[in-house]
């Protein structure tokens, strides 16, 4: 399972998987695949409060990163986003409640429009919209999908009724066309938390899906508190497929380099230090001698601003890699406390040119897939180490408990072979082996700072559990086994197989690093990598 920054996914608040909306109810359903290869409308949601908040450089790193299309501005302070990034940035800022006509993007081709709807409470005038595009009002020009921006659609919750009313709906529909209440327009509310997904059923048995972009103010109750997510990308594809991630603009400046806290970014700011490349140019003598540094730690967040800056792994320690060829594996389960996994993805060899096997279960729950994956374990790759990106946590441990409950008399054959968690190895063990180049030290930032490119799309860790789980709900439920409907194996299998290859290239990269010697660096600066760190052992 990845844990990729798109897998930080917000969802709805729910009560025991339903969730009361005006005129009717929503229950949980299968998320949507996109269209393989298909490019999605990108949108970012970006707080006034994060713009505030982070150097303009640190935000016009993040919009550079994460390329949306269109830039949608929200609370807390949505009006300050459009005056300061107008000028840094070639994208349209749109903010929903301002003005006195709607602000229309097409993306693309004109395949899909993002409107963000002007103040007041009356009706769109679609010619007017027309026209700011310079289509004709003929149904043969219209977009193929729309997304309407709207700050008038909220949340009331009742924590001690255990439910969720939306809010503002009524009048809010009464600003759009009838044609556009289907599926064809998706809602964007930034009065919604970040994530937030309902399918809204109107009192006529018309289903029309929220979602939400910004924060809301709904008081949860007891032992909660008001979340404000900065940033989220919202990704739009032509079926309806959506993906909602958050992102931390912080990750993409000073903050994101590994070792620096609020009190150093404040002395480096002091210095004039205001983005990873001039911490990475800066002298280390006179690094070092800003206030709360020293030369050690000096060293250790230029190396790792270097990484970043770089695009490459820097050696940092003196552990040596095993000497023999290894096993990466990837597990699917139902979720972040799996009570299975499902899914064992196997790459047998390089990034590239490694042969990579699924190990899936036939019938839920059945196990068989566990004993087929350690008899291939024990024969083909006896005696190779099993190697995992944050195994030690998850895929090790999961596996182990897997096999206790189908196999238990195969549990000392899985736990007396060789794991390595590379995630361990590079960054955690006696300090971390190496500086890496991710702007997180998650699987995938990192592989795609060394070059990997995915081959799926609009798909993250939690996806494919809802996937498996509304599947596996399906099969064990007397009244829907009937009509339960398979997922689309190959896809997710796909994903899995996206993680290994993932995992591959960032270990190519370290078995490079681990033949340099540690980063040292001159009191001018320059870094030195000449030398030897450590033959495999």
């Amino acid at each position: 399972m990845s844990d990729d920054w798109a897998s930080s996914r917000s969802s709805g608040f729910a009560v025991g998987g339903r969730l009361t909306a005006d005129g009717g109810s929503e229950t949980a359903t299968v998320p949507t695949l996109p269209p393989p290869d298909e490019s999605p409308t990108r949108l970012l949601s970006l707080s006034g409060q994060a713009v505030n908040q982070a150097h303009t450089e640190t935000i016009t790193a993040m919009i550079e990163r994460t390329a949306p299309d269109v830039v949608v501005a929200s609370d807390p302070q949505a009006e300050v986003v459009k005056p300061s990034l107008q000028r840094q940035i070639d994208l349209e800022i749109l903010k929903a409640g301002s003005g006195m006509r709607p602000d229309v993007v097409a993306v693309g081709a004109g395949e899909c429009d993002v409107i963000a709807l002007p103040m007041g409470a009356e009706p769109l005038d679609t010619n007017q919209i027309a026209r700011q595009q310079n289509r004709s009002t003929d149904q043969h020009n219209t977009p193929s999908n729309r997304c309407v921006i709207t700050q008038a659609v909220s949340l009331s919750v009742d924590p001690y009724q255990r439910s969720a009313t939306l809010t503002g709906v009524d009048s809010y529909r009464d600003r759009l066309p009838d044609h556009w209440w289907g599926e064809q327009t998706l809602h964007l509310s930034t009065a919604l938390r970040a994530g937030f997904t309902t399918n809204y059923r109107s009192s006529t048995g018309a289903v029309t899906r929220f979602v939400g972009i910004g924060t809301s103010e709904a008081d949860l109750g007891v032992g909660t508190t008001t979340q404000t997510v900065p940033a989220t990308i919202i990704e739009v594809y032509s079926n309806g497929a959506i993906d909602v991630s958050d992102v931390d603009p912080q990750s993409f400046g000073l903050r994101g380099v590994h070792g620096i806290g609020a009190t150093r970014i404040e002395a480096l700011r002091d210095a004039g230090i205001t983005s990873v490349r001039d911490l990475v140019a800066m002298p280390l003598r006179t690094l070092a001698e800003l206030p709360g540094l020293g030369r050690s730690s000096a060293e250790n967040i230029q190396t790792a601003a270097e990484a970043r800056t770089t695009e490459t792994v820097i050696p940092t320690g003196d552990d040596s890699l095993p000497n023999q060829e290894p096993v990466f594996i990837d597990i699917e389960t139902d979720g972040l406390n799996p009570s299975t996994a499902w899914l064992i993805g196997v790459l047998d060899g390089g990034p590239a040119e490694g042969n990579y096997m699924s190990f899936r279960e036939q019938a839920v729950d059945d196990g068989a897939h566990l004993e087929a994956f350690i008899t291939w374990l024990t024969g083909a790759a006896a005696g190779r180490p099993i190697v995992a990106w944050n195994g030690y946590d998850f895929d090790f441990p999961v596996i182990t408990e897997q096999l206790r409950e189908h196999y238990p008399g195969l549990v000392d054959t899985w736990t007396d072979r060789y794991h390595l968690d590379v995630y361990y190895w590079a960054t955690t063990k006696n300090g971390g082996n190496v500086a890496l180049p991710g702007r997180t030290n998650k699987l995938e930032p990192v592989a795609e700072a060394l070059g990997w490119e995915p081959t799926t799309n609009g798909i993250d860790g939690a996806t494919v559990a809802e996937i498996y789980t509304a599947y596996r709900r399906q099969i064990t439920s007397e009244t829907e086994s009937d009509g339960a409907v398979e997922p689309n194996w190959e896809r997710l299998e796909q994903y899995c197989e996206d993680d290994v290859r993932a995992l591959a290239t960032i270990y190519e990269h370290l078995e490079t690093a681990a033949r340099r010697e540690p980063a040292t660096q001159t009191p001018t600066g320059e870094n030195s990598s000449q030398g030897s760190l450590a033959d495999f052992s």
